[in-house]
């Protein structure tokens, strides 16, 4: 389910309207429900919200149990680039977009070479000894993994 709230330009005026999309299908009780805790969350936020609409648009629908957050993150995509929300949604075009938001994620990444992948600091205010995993080739303060030897074959947790 994705819940996306905003003004919404139409080609005459500026709408003020929450869209529900559900990737596996919405209800007029859920579009409802949408609604109400819209404007109970932003009511406490100090925001007058009482002439918003809630609403959604036809989109595509999602065929399997496991990319909810695949639809979600292309729904955003295309509502900000305003484009059409319908798209593919074949396994290999799930698949082609779920490549894409990871290469995304990996390129628009901090660099983080010179920190440690534990604390996440540069310097540790009492080791400077540093570890490779023989794994991932990730880096390590010595003292944040518990301080194996250098000499020794270093597995991370995550490997």
């Amino acid at each position: 389910m994705s819940i996306i709230t905003g003004h919404l330009w139409s080609s005459t005026h500026k709408k003020k309207k929450s869209l529900y999309l559900d990737s596996l299908g919405e209800s007029k009780e859920a579009i409802k429900k949408c609604l109400n805790t819209t404007r109970a969350f932003m009511r406490k936020k100090g925001c007058n919200f009482s002439r918003w609409t809630c609403g959604t648009v036809q989109h595509t629908q999602q065929s399997d149990s496991t990319s909810c957050g695949v639809f979600a993150l292309k729904f955003a995509e295309c509502l900000l680039q305003k484009e059409d929300t319908s798209f593919p949604a074949t396994k290999e075009a799930i698949n082609r977009h779920r490549l894409e938001i990871a290469v995304t994620l990996l390129l628009e990444t901090d660099d983080l070479t010179d920190r440690c992948h534990f604390c996440g600091e540069q310097e540790h205010e009492s080791d400077v000894n540093w570890i490779q995993c023989d794994v991932c080739l990730r880096w390590f303060h010595q003292m944040c993994v518990q301080g194996p030897p250098a000499e020794e074959d270093f597995v991370c947790l995550a490997c």
